[in-house]
Formats: C-alpha cells, sequence, structure tokens
C-alpha cells in the first residue's frame, strides 16, 4: 500500500523537528524525560515527540593551591598561643612494681655491628592508633604513602603495659608495604620499670616473622622521661638497649629522643643512648619555634653522636596548652628542605591519625631521593 503525500510530508516535517530538538535547536535543551507536542499541517491534530535525555558537564573543579616552597623562615600562624585556662592534671601510668636498680643485671656492653641505615632514610610517617589510620586499612594505608612518595612507615608495636601486641596488624601491613618498596619499622614505649620485661616485648617485635617469613625492617623504641611515667635513668637504658641490641642486629636501632633544646642538651641522657643505637629520631615538634632553625639545631647537636632522622610536627598542641592551628604547608615544606639540605637521614611526622590536608599536600610535593645504602658501624 502506498501512503498519501501529505501524510508523508508531515512524517518527514516530524521527523526534522524532533531531530533539530535533539541536538538543541533553538538553544534550549529538554530536560530529561520531557516529551513535546509539535503540530504539523495535515497531519493528525497533535504527534508528541520524544526529545532524548541531555546531559550538562559538571561545573570544572578547581585546581588545589599549589604548595608554597618557601626558601627561608617562615611565619608561624597561632604563635604565641592564647592563655590556657587551667587543667587538672591526672597521674601518668606506669607500672605497678620498680625493679631496684640494684636488681638489675649489669648492662651488656654494646655490641660491634655493621647495618644499612636505607629502611630509616627519606620520608615517612608515624602510625600510633592504627584503627584511627585509614579506618585501619592497610591496603589504604600503603596506597596513601606511595602517593605522597614515602619511603617508610613507623608503627608502634608494643609497650610495657600490653607487651608486643601488633602481630595482626604486621601480618597485614608488612607484606603490602614490602610490595611497595616501602620500609616499616617498628616502633615501642619501654617504662623500664623492668628494663629486661620491657626488652623481652621487643625482642618478641623484632623476632616476629609473617606468614611469607617477613619481618620488621627496624626498631624504635620511644625514650621519654618521668613527665610520661618513665623511670629513666643511665642505668636502665643501658639495660635495655643493651639486650635489645643484641636482638635487632642486621637492623637499624634507631632510638626515638627529645629534640636537643639547651635545657635537653643538658639533662637528657643521649650520651648514654649513643653506643647502643645506629641512629637518633629526634622529635622536633616545633610549635612556635621557627621549624628550620629548630631542624638546624637537632642536626648539628646530635649527629656528633650518631646519624639523626627528624621527627616533624602534624598536629596541633591544642590539647597540651600550646599552638591551637596545625602547621602550615609552608612550614611543612621548610622542616623537609631544612632537613634534607642539613643532612639528616630522613624526616617523618608524627602522626598519621592527625595531620591535616595541606601538610599532606607539602609532603607528596616535596621531593627526597629513595634511600641508598649507608652503612653504619658502631663498637
Amino acid at each position: 500500500m502506498h501512503r498519501p503525500l501529505a501524510l508523508t510530508v508531515a512524517l518527514a516535517l516530524i521527523a526534522g523537528l524532533a531531530s533539530a530538538a535533539a541536538i538543541g535547536g533553538g538553544g534550549q535543551a529538554a530536560p530529561k524525560g520531557e516529551r513535546r507536542t509539535v503540530a504539523v499541517a495535515g497531519a493528525p491534530p497533535s504527534v508528541t515527540v520524544p526529545l532524548p535525555p541531555t546531559t550538562q558537564a559538571p561545573p570544572p573543579q578547581p585546581a588545589p593551591p599549589p604548595v608554597v616552597r618557601p626558601s627561608g623562615p617562615v611565619p608561624l600562624t597561632g604563635c604565641p598561643p592564647p592563655p590556657s585556662p587551667p587543667r587538672p592534671s591526672s597521674p601518668r601510668w606506669h607500672p605497678a612494681a620498680l625493679v631496684p636498680e640494684a636488681a638489675l643485671p649489669v648492662p651488656e656492653a654494646p655490641i660491634a655491628s655493621v647495618v644499612d641505615l636505607a629502611p630509616a632514610m627519606g620520608k615517612g610517617m608515624w602510625l600510633w592508633q592504627f584503627d584511627k589510620s585509614e579506618a585501619g586499612d592497610a591496603e589504604a594505608i600503603v596506597a596513601k604513602a606511595v602517593r605522597a612518595g614515602l619511603h617508610q612507615l613507623w608503627v608502634r608495636v608494643g609497650d610495657s603495659k600490653d607487651g608486643f601486641y601488633a602481630a595482626g596488624v604486621l601480618e597485614r601491613l608488612v607484606p603490602a608495604a614490602h610490595r611497595r618498596n616501602l620500609s616499616v619499622m617498628g616502633w615501642g614505649f619501654p617504662y623500664l620499670y623492668d628494663p629486661v620485661a620491657d626488652a623481652g616485648w621487643t625482642d618478641a617485635a623484632l623476632t616476629w616473622r609473617s606468614a611469607g617469613g617477613e619481618g620488621l625492617d627496624g626498631f624504635s623504641p620511644d625514650l621519654e622521661t618521668a613527665s610520661e611515667g618513665v623511670a629513666v635513668s643511665d642505668a636502665r637504658l643501658s639495660v635495655y638497649l643493651g639486650l635489645v641490641r643484641r636482638s635487632s642486629i642486621g637492623r637499624p636501632l634507631v632510638a626515638t629522643v627529645f629534640r636537643p633544646t639547651d635545657s635537653f642538651w643538658a639533662t637528657y641522657p643521649y650520651r648514654a643512648i649513643a653506643p647502643y643505637v645506629d641512629g637518633f629520631a629526634a622529635m622536633v615538634y616545633w610549635g612556635c619555634v621557627e621549624p628550620g632553625a629548630a631542624a638546624v639545631q637537632a642536626i648539628q647537636r646530635l649527629s656528633s653522636l650518631r646519624p639523626v632522622h627528624l621527627v616533624g610536627q602534624g598536629y596541633n598542641m591544642a590539647d597540651e596548652g600550646g599552638r591551637q592551628v596545625p602547621p602550615s604547608a609552608a612550614e611543612t615544606w621548610r622542616f623537609l628542605d631544612v632537613a634534607r639540605s642539613g643532612g639528616a637521614l630522613g624526616a617523618s611526622f608524627w602522626d598519621w591519625q592527625e595531620i591535616g590536608t595541606d601538610q599532606w599536600g607539602a609532603l607528596a610535593d616535596f621531593s627526597w631521593p629513595s634511600p641508598r645504602r649507608v652503612v653504619q658501624r658502631i663498637g
């Protein structure tokens, strides 16, 4: 059968109108699902023409601000901090029983050793409460570390209260990190009330192996003072470190110590620690001190004893009555730049669960070459 000529023309015209609407005729886009009625002479009273759905491109996202790369001292926002109201002091936890020094064994002499310091070199980040770091997802932690160009992760593995407790965490983290060429440095908190017992859980951490036979790449004892509930003395440190030295042979033993301010340089036992360790990880939480100046002081003083890795500030100090805003990206860059140019083994930040986006950006933007083999001989 043949169509009447008028109807054929009408249908062709309808198709043309629909095509024009589909490509934006008249400058108006039809919302998704809209149907238009088009009247054509000689055709039925109305024909409903469905128009294809249209989508609008999302608005362009602003580019992240460029990281400031200062070449000299930087201003510190939030300094000086406002006066803080008095706070009730709470006693620090410590073990219930203190082993008298007279009952301690004779400290072992420092063992001569040759160790590669590469696991403690370059950029890193400290993990304190693992479940609060990327919700405890080891693969997510490793992926973020790689994106930021990190070289090592410092992971809490034990303390005097709970002993070595991180086997499950390490089973997930260590193989994932090693697959991406990240080293894993364990760290722990010995209260030194019983240095021999503290050496026991430290040895358990150092001798731990994954199902695939992988272990920690090194260890860092956090050697605090009475302000944190620790019974610190030259004798207790020597007993503890002498025993740990034996467990850590072949891997770097790096003591986490206070920033050597004038006060600490005169009173803290850096010189009693140095014979037993391969390096210092100095806690350079600069607060309202210019970060470059704080870094230089730590490197110059401590490097006279052992190689130095710097631990920078990745949190604000409001909870301790200090500066109430976190360090800026410029401060972070400045700290890293001075650490590298000043000869530090590396620089890392305390801590993963508190550091902000701006600091992550500066850390990722700062280039620190991949670690190379650096042999340290002691004894």
